[in-house]
């Protein structure tokens, strides 16, 4: 017997992706009728730091005061965009937009009255690579704040609960050890495999989405194996391992992790601050960092010898036993940081090297 349920793209951004492919491939055990996730992207896509929230859009469809869906005619006010419109034509059911300014009692509020109106008894938050399940030491931990505050107003809700994690250490923050730890530390029950048909209908999306950790999970998916450098110089292999899907004991994750510390919060700067005592930084401080030096990028232009240098890099890469680059990291290396160079980059390499495009990969 199926359970009706709302899946949580715990990260936003590419978790989008992963949510509604572990609907279709879950389907058995539950009836997902809507997804919800945060307007979060990363900077080379929206220049505002942190999440956008419902006051940031035009379009939206209200179904209740905290429950607003996003459409393909949806649109972001301001500078940039988001990735949610063009995703709602491939999700197959309603996408929701988590809004976190309340903090965890607003979002749990928000699935709250989300699993009101679409009949749902159950939340299902699925993460990519596992960094939602770390405890909060972690050296290479970049980005806690989202999946922590998602899991942590899905405990808060009252409603029935699973976690999955999908796609283990591609997002490149746990290490493996640290991953295995935790699987075991929280009874981790392997509950599908991914495979090609699963992911078919998003290999389009990764023409424009710069999602590492989805696009990688995808690729997984699809078959393509070997070892990738990704942004910031992490090196992630992609082996049969990252199609397994596992869920996680929810609870104890939510007990052992940040989500414990950000439970009772009410605002999005308490959250933030909380993640910030803990860690020194939090995840938007990284961002508000970065701003100055992207806006100087957007104007990117290719320079004379911009496919040269990427061909140079890719070949000293395969020396290095890389097999291929993400695309974000190729825009990364030739500074196109900015949505409009981002753009141009790709249309560039996609006219000159078109062997190596592989979206969400360079091959090298």
């Amino acid at each position: 017997m199926t359970s009706t349920a709302i899946a949580i793209a715990a990260g936003g951004g590419g978790d989008v992706v992963a949510a509604s492919v572990l609907a279709q491939r879950l389907r058995h055990r539950f009836d997902v009728v809507a997804i919800m996730s945060y307007s979060w992207d990363r900077l080379i896509v929206d220049p505002t730091p942190g999440p956008r929230g419902l006051g940031d859009f035009d379009g939206l469809t209200s179904h209740h005061e905290l429950v607003a869906q996003v459409t393909v005619s949806t649109v972001l006010r301001g500078p940039g965009r988001s990735t949610l419109p063009p995703l709602a034509h491939y999700v197959g059911c309603p996408l929701l937009l988590m809004d976190p300014v309340g903090g965890v009692a607003g979002l749990a509020a928000q699935f709250g009255a989300a699993s009101r109106v679409f009949g749902a008894q159950t939340l299902l938050v699925v993460d990519v690579g596992g960094d939602i399940l770390a405890e909060g030491t972690e050296a290479g931990l970049r980005s806690p704040l989202a999946d922590s505050m998602s899991l942590a107003a899905a405990v808060r809700s009252g409603l029935g609960l699973h976690l999955l994690v999908a796609g283990l250490g591609l997002d490149g923050e746990l290490t493996p050890p640290e991953l295995t730890s935790l699987l075991q530390r929280h009874g981790a029950t392997e509950v599908a495999e991914l495979g090609a048909a699963d992911v078919t209908r998003f290999a389009e999306v990764w023409n424009w989405h710069p999602s590492e950790a989805s696009g990688l999970l995808c690729v997984a998916a699809d078959g393509w194996r070997g070892r990738v450098e990704t942004q910031r110089d992490a090196l992630i292999d992609i082996t049969d391992d990252a199609t397994i899907v596992y869920e996680v004991d929810a609870y104890g994750v939510a007990a052992n992790s940040l989500a414990a510390n950000l439970i009772a919060t009410t605002s999005l700067a308490d959250a933030e601050q909380r993640v910030r005592t803990r860690r020194g930084y939090s995840d938007i401080d990284i961002e508000r960092d970065r701003v100055p030096a992207l806006a100087r990028h957007d104007e990117w232009t290719p320079a004379a010898d911009t496919v040269g240098a990427i061909d140079r890099y890719a070949y000293a890469a395969a020396n290095r036993g890389v097999n291929a680059l993400t695309i974000r990291r190729v825009l990364e290396l030739a500074g196109a940081s900015g949505a409009g160079a981002a753009t141009r980059l790709r249309e560039l390499l996609k006219c000159e090297r078109p062997h190596n495009m592989r979206p969400p990969l360079y091959l090298a």
